[in-house]
C-alpha cells in the first residue's frame, strides 16, 4: 500500500494536496482490505486485493495531478475588469466636469485610478496565498485587528466634523469604517474554528461580532456597521443551517433573526439617549417624518435622477453635480445616472449583481466549508453595499455614509473591495486542493487510521 500511495503523489505536481490524497486513497484501502477480510480472506491477501482494486497507480496520479491543481477563475477577472474599466471612465468624466469648478478634478481622477491598479496588484497578491491560513489562525488575527484599530484610533486619530474616521500611518490615511469590512472574512475563520462547540460556539462568534460591530458603531459610521453586523448574523445563521454546531437549528436561526434587526433598534437607541451627532438625528428624523429640512439632499438628488435622460448626461445635471458634497463617493449612483445616462446606470448595477452571483455560485460550489463561508462573506459585503448606495439616493433608506464597490472614490474602499475579490479568486484557485471532510468522513478517516496502526503493529 506505501508503494502504490507514494508511486500515485509522486505524479501530483502541487506538493500542498499530496498528503491529502494519499490520506483519503489510504482510508479507502483500509475500508476495502476490512471488507475483504469480513469475507474469509487472510490479512496480507485482503490488503493485496484492495490495493490492486485501486488500479495502475501511474495512471490515478496523472487523472488525480489533473483534478488538483491551482485555477483561476477567468470569467471572474474579465467580469472585474470591465467594471474597472467603467469606473475609470465614470471619473474620467467626473474630473474633466468638476476641473472647472473647484480645480481638483483630475487630481481624484489621478487618486482613483492609483487605488485601483494598487487595489489590482493586492487583489493578485492573495490570490496566492492560502486562505486556509484562517482556519489556524482567526482568533488571533480577529484579536490583533481590532487591537491595531482600538490602537489607532486612540493614538493616530484624525478627526473630521468631530468624528474620528480616519487613522494615519506616516503618509497614509486610512478609512476606518471601510477598512473595519475587512473583519468578515476573520469572522468566518472564527465560525469554523468553533465549530462542533454547540451554543457555546455560537455565541463566541457572536461576542466578536458584537465587538467589531459596535466599534464601528462608535467610529462613528451606522452604514458600515450595519453592513458587518447584517454580514455576521447572515454567515451565523449559514453556519447553523449546515450543521456546524450540533444545536437545533430552528431555535438557532430564530434566536439569530432576532438579532438580525439588532442595528434598527441601535439607531433608535441612539436618539433617544442622544448618542448620534445632531446631523444624523436631523436625518433620521426627517425620513421617518417625511420632512425635507433636516434633510434636504434627498429632493435635490431626485431632480437630478428624474432629469436624467436614457443614454446620455444633460449639462444641467452635470454642472449640478459639482455642487454635491460626495459626488463622487456617496452619491457616485447618481453621478453616474447623470453623467452616462439611466441605461448606463442600469448596465452598471447589472455587472455588479452578475459579479455578487457569481461569487455566490463559487462560494457554493466549495467543497472546502471555510472557502464556502469566506466567499460567501465577501459577496454579502458587495450586496449590501451595492443595496445602500442605490437606496440612499432614492430616500429608501435615511441618508448616510454609503459606499458602492468598485466605484466610490476613496483609496480604502477601493483597496479593501479588491482585498476581498482576491480572496474569493484565492477559494477559487484552491478548490480541488483544500477539501474538507465532514463530520462522518472524518470519524470515518479516524477509524481507517486505527486500523492501519493495528494492522502495522500485527504484521511487526
Amino acid at each position: 500500500m506505501e508503494e502504490y500511495l507514494n508511486t500515485v503523489t509522486e505524479q501530483i505536481r502541487c506538493v500542498r494536496v499530496r498528503e491529502i490524497i494519499s490520506e483519503e486513497l489510504k482510508d479507502h484501502i483500509l475500508d476495502q482490505a476490512k471488507a475483504y477480510e469480513e469475507e474469509g480472506m487472510f490479512e496480507e491477501d485482503a490488503m493485496e486485493k484492495a490495493v490492486q482494486d485501486m488500479g495502475d497507480p501511474v495512471e490515478t496520479g496523472v487523472s488525480l495531478d489533473r483534478i488538483h491543481r491551482p485555477q483561476i477563475s477567468a470569467g471572474l477577472l474579465v467580469l472585474i475588469g470591465l467594471i474597472s474599466l467603467f469606473s475609470i471612465a465614470l471619473h474620467a468624466l467626473l474630473g474633466a466636469n468638476t476641473q472647472e469648478v473647484d480645480g481638483a478634478g483630475y487630481w481624484y481622477l489621478r487618486h482613483h485610478i492609483q487605488y485601483i491598479l494598487l487595489g489590482y496588484a493586492l487583489m493578485l497578491v492573495i490570490y496566492r496565498l492560502d486562505y486556509s491560513l484562517l482556519s489556524k489562525c482567526a482568533r488571533r488575527a480577529a484579536a490583533a485587528f481590532l487591537l491595531l484599530i482600538i490602537l489607532g484610533a486612540r493614538y493616530s486619530l484624525v478627526t473630521i466634523n468631530g468624528a474620528g474616521l480616519y487613522i494615519r500611518l506616516g503618509p497614509v490615511y486610512l478609512f476606518t469604517p471601510t477598512v473595519m469590512i475587512l473583519f468578515v472574512p476573520l469572522y468566518g475563520g472564527l465560525l469554523y474554528a468553533y465549530r462542533g462547540q454547540g451554543y457555546f460556539g455560537i455565541i463566541k462568534s457572536l461576542l466578536w461580532a458584537f465587538a467589531a460591530g459596535w466599534l464601528t458603531f462608535r467610529i462613528p459610521s451606522i452604514c458600515q456597521a450595519t453592513v458587518l453586523w447584517t454580514t455576521c448574523i447572515v454567515l451565523t445563521m449559514f453556519a447553523v443551517v449546515k450543521g456546524w454546531y450540533r444545536v437545533c437549528r430552528r431555535w438557532a436561526v430564530i434566536g439569530l433573526g432576532a438579532l438580525f434587526l439588532a442595528p434598527v433598534w441601535f439607531w433608535f437607541g441612539a436618539v433617544i439617549f442622544g448618542r448620534l451627532a445632531a446631523y444624523q438625528t436631523a436625518r433620521l428624523r426627517a425620513f421617518f417624518t417625511g420632512s425635507s429640512s433636516g434633510d434636504y439632499f434627498t429632493d435635490y438628488l431626485r431632480e437630478i435622477l428624474v432629469s436624467s435622460r436614457p443614454f446620455m448626461g444633460t449639462s444641467e445635471n452635470l454642472a449640478a453635480l459639482g455642487k454635491l458634497p460626495g459626488f463622487n463617493n456617496d452619491y457616485i449612483f447618481v453621478s453616474l445616472i447623470a453623467s452616462y445616462g439611466v441605461l448606463a446606470g442600469i448596465l452598471v448595477v447589472v455587472l455588479l449583481l452578475l459579479l455578487v452571483m457569481k461569487i455566490f455560485r463559487i462560494s457554493l460550489e466549495q467543497k472546502n466549508q471555510l472557502g464556502m463561508i469566506l466567499g460567501l462573506g465577501c459577496g454579502i459585503v458587495y450586496l449590501l453595499q451595492l443595496g445602500m448606495s442605490i437606496a440612499m439616493p432614492l430616500g429608501l433608506i435615511p441618508s448616510t455614509a454609503v459606499i458602492m464597490p468598485f466605484f466610490s472614490s476613496g483609496g480604502s474602499g477601493i483597496v479593501v473591495a479588491y482585498i476581498l475579490l482576491g480572496l474569493v479568486l484565492s477559494v477559487y484557485r484552491y478548490k480541488n486542493i483544500l477539501p474538507t471532510k465532514t463530520w462522518k468522513e472524518r470519524e470515518r478517516g479516524r477509524l481507517g487510521k486505527r486500523l492501519f496502526s493495528a494492522w502495522q503493529s500485527r504484521a511487526t
